[in-house]
């Protein structure tokens, strides 16, 4: 009978002592916190099922947490190569494309914004950003606010029009080299296939 004691009381022992390792080892912190002491660390990251903001994973490649940190617009516009380069020229010094974009309620607003800035000759996007982001004004309300001598309906109407030229103009480049790509593709295909008869 105390033979039959003690090895139970060993083996009672023994999952006692064991229990935190075993659940440190399979992600459960439960039986550690029932001795009173604080799960271990076991430089394994925890997970909750949703990973965090700002946060990557081992996998996660660096350009993929960059653009994570994009707005909507800026993210919309860096995707697209021909259409990026041709926007970032047209920022403001020490301004990027997700600073400058910032606020707008879509691409076009925010593109017709930095024409106008062109088209009137002055140093005022920060300023229609904020009458436009912060302020809720129009882009003719924004426009009549930097440069009062400006016909602000026939400036708006320019910037939309070259806005939407901008964003058509490399949507146009990539449909075409897309079709380029294809053809040269099935042009391949069609070689090889006649090779065979």
């Amino acid at each position: 009978m105390r033979v039959t004691r003690a090895v139970l009381g060993l083996a009672a022992s023994a999952c006692l002592a064991l229990s935190p390792a075993y659940a440190d080892s399979h992600g459960g912190p439960a039986a550690a916190s029932q001795h009173g002491q604080a799960p271990k660390a076991t430089g394994k990251p925890t997970t909750t099922g949703k990973p965090a903001i700002g946060t990557t994973s081992g996998s996660t490649s660096t350009s993929t947490s960059t653009s994570a940190r994009l707005n909507p617009i800026a993210a919309k516009i860096s995707s697209k190569p021909q259409l990026d380069a041709k926007i970032t020229a047209m920022l403001p010094k020490g301004m990027t494309l997700n600073q400058a974009s910032m606020g707008f309620k879509n691409q076009g607003q925010f593109i017709a914004a930095l024409h106008v800035s062109q088209n009137l000759g002055c140093d005022c996007f920060k300023q229609l950003q904020t009458d436009m982001t912060k302020k809720n004004m129009s882009l003719g309300q924004a426009i009549q606010d930097v440069k009062k001598t400006a016909n602000s309906t026939v400036e708006a109407h320019k910037a939309e029009t070259e806005a939407n030229d901008d964003v058509k103009s490399t949507s146009t480049t990539n449909l075409a080299a897309t079709s380029t790509s294809t053809a040269k593709n099935n042009k391949k295909k069609t070689t090889h296939g006649g090779g065979n008869q």
